[in-house]
């Protein structure tokens, strides 16, 4: 057992800032109530709000999920938004954070059209190279409009395409290679190394606005089978990731800070979905398709992780779905108070010990009531994950998914959080793409608030899911490339791989000079040649102090020395190019080869004897 001491300036303001994030939990297994899981595209999977910097401006990204568990294989492809569906994002300012009342509303409405309906090709007719065009049958277009409530004013931002879905053949620029038999491309970290159709999709709005509306992975990673199987949860080899392999439609926007009056603030974030109070549908002969009319009634929404899915009892779920967060406090704060969720961990997980507190929660009110994100704008934006230490784009230095838990914090101006100012990095504070909401959440539940200190009972590992199955993105709209449908696997480590492979891997440390240097080295199995990128990187490492500045790559072959590279630009420079993994400095050294099966090792060192962090990465490309 742990503890903490904590300099509360406000009890319950305070807790949401430490654990608000566990708001985002309710997304899991996305299916939180039960009439909502009849209508996937206004099912809402997850929201996200964390704070960012482009051009020397804080802004505020607050995004939302929609239309869970999108399987990549299926055809035709019709996972769309409902352009019958209100989807909107709501952030609570000053007097309203506490209330979880609405200040300001970001409205989406999509439409819908068909370059021809003389076709059973729903959705491509051919290869798609740019978005909207003669290939792409289905087309999507929507607006978006900024209410302001206190001022009670309307503003249309502007208008967005949304681009394909990744169906393979008919989608190649989203896959490695821009190959549309090939895996989706992983994370990248700069904008302009986004495949094209993201970057086509991205959009410009009104007064420094962003936005992007589209297909993407699910970000979301957990053993939810295990935890709703009676908390049989795995252990040791044995792991399970339920949303592994699936895609889901998000909407991210980007909001300059000073369109919300300044950094010395707590927002508040949620998310709704509406339908059209009245359907007319008819049939027969000469029969009109239906139509919606009335006003917009609220079917979903979307704040605290696991609130409505765990903790609200079955006769209410529904109704939650129905109420708006300023309803939580009469209405829903007895299921926070008095949760469930932690006698059934104490008897299926604890033997019936009382280690989770079930009565007299206030902590846990503090935390979920009324139901909306806290995300903290005063401190330095947050670190962001990548695909971990191991991938083609390692975390952020200092990113941890476990957030304040992991020692990723941050420096607040306007909260005391765990004492001095002390937040968490991500989740509670916001929800970043990668945070482990889980571990957080049940580490919120088994723990006790109410001590002085605090008593905080670590949850970590608890699912045996610790990483997302795709490397997200560190650039603007951050979430992962969607699987390819022809080409994607759910749960890929349990599947037996029989083709020609080689498994993607990075290392990363000092390097010195002479004996102490950064030694790698990969394996390729199979029967034939793959196509491998090996490179050395250092300058375009984040957040060193002391990259290695010119790096030089080796490999070598039973002991030896069969290829060597310096620049990467000097050799092979437009193939390496057309890959996702080019090096993001021109000193970086990288080859790009056909390699038969067997084991290499490689040798990083740098040029003329210089010294500094170096990390060696080998790609499988073909």
């Amino acid at each position: 057992m742990t503890k903490y001491s904590c300099q509360f300036f406000g009890y319950a303001t305070a807790v949401a800032l430490v654990f608000g994030s566990w708001q985002m939990m309710q997304a899991s297994s996305h299916m939180d109530a039960p009439l909502i899981t009849y209508d996937d595209p206004a099912n809402l999977a997850d929201v996200y709000a964390f704070l960012t910097e482009r051009d020397g401006e804080k802004r505020l990204v607050v995004g939302l999920s929609t239309y869970p568990f999108e399987e990549p294989g299926i055809g035709p492809n019709k996972y769309n938004f409902d352009p019958d569906v209100l989807y909107q994002i709501h952030l609570s300012l000053g007097d309203n954070v506490a209330s979880g009342g609405d200040s300001i509303s970001y409205q989406f409405q999509f439409d819908t059209s068909y370059a021809t309906e003389q076709t059973i090709l729903q959705s491509y007719l051919g290869v798609i190279d740019t978005i909207g065009d003669a290939s792409q049958n289905l087309l999507q277009a929507y607006t978006i409009t900024k209410v302001d409530h206190d001022a009670n004013t309307t503003v249309a931002l502007g208008s967005g395409f949304v681009p394909p879905n990744n169906q393979g053949i008919a989608t190649p620029l989203y896959n490695i290679g821009n190959d549309g038999s090939q895996p989706a491309r992983p994370g990248v970290s700069s904008e302009l190394a986004l495949d094209s159709y993201t970057q086509q999709a991205i959009t410009s709005l009104e007064d420094g606005y962003r936005v992007f509306a589209g297909q993407r992975e699910d970000g979301f990673y957990a053993d939810i089978q295990a935890i709703f199987d009676l908390l049989s949860l795995r252990s040791g080899s044995e792991s399970f990731d339920s949303q592994s392999g699936y895609n889901t439609h998000v909407i991210m926007l980007e909001i300059p800070v000073s369109e919300l009056g300044g950094d010395m603030q707590v927002v508040g974030v949620h998310a709704t979905t509406s339908r059209k109070a009245m359907r007319v549908l008819n049939d027969g002969e000469g029969s009109a398709d239906p139509s919606n009319d009335g006003d917009w009634i609220q079917v979903g929404r979307l704040g605290n992780p696991l609130f409505c899915e765990a903790l609200v009892a079955i006769e209410d779920k529904n109704l939650y779905n129905r109420t708006k967060p300023t309803s939580d406090a009469t209405i829903f704060a007895k299921y926070a108070e008095t949760p469930e969720l932690a006698g059934l961990i104490n008897a299926l997980v604890f033997g019936g010990d009382a280690v989770a507190p079930a009565n007299e929660r206030a902590d846990l009110v503090g935390i979920f009531i009324p139901d909306t994100i806290k995300v903290d704008l005063s401190t330095e934006p947050a670190r962001l994950a990548g695909g971990g230490s191991n991938s083609s784009l390692p975390d952020q230095d200092g990113f941890s998914r476990l957030g304040i838990f992991g020692g990723d914090t941050l420096l607040s101006q306007v909260s005391a959080g765990f004492g001095d100012g002390l937040v968490s990095g991500g989740w509670p504070n916001g929800r970043r793409f990668g945070d482990d909401v889980i571990d957080i959440a049940v580490t919120a539940v088994i723990s006790d608030l109410r001590t002085d200190p605090l008593t905080i009972r670590s949850a970590d590992g608890i699912d045996n899911v610790s990483t997302n199955d795709s490397v997200y993105n560190q650039v603007f709209p951050y979430a992962a490339t969607p699987h390819n449908g022809r080409n994607s696997k759910h749960n890929a480590s349990l599947v037996v791989q029989t083709s020609p492979r080689l498994f993607n891997i990075s290392s990363r440390g000092a390097v010195g000079t002479g004996d102490d240097v950064l030694i790698g080295g990969f394996i390729v199995t199979g029967d034939g040649p793959v196509k491998v990128l090996i490179r050395a990187m250092g300058p375009s490492l984040p957040g060193l102090a002391n990259p290695l500045l010119d790096p030089v790559i080796e490999v070598y072959d039973s002991g030896t020395k069969i290829l060597e590279n310096d620049d990467w630009i000097s050799d092979n420079r437009e193939a390496i190019e057309a890959t996702p993994f080019t090096p993001g400095d021109d000193r970086e050294a990288a080859i790009l080869v056909e390699l038969e099966p067997g084991a290499y090792g490689t040798i990083v060192s740098g040029k003329n004897g210089s010294t500094g962090v170096g990390l060696f990465d080998a790609h499988l490309i073909e």
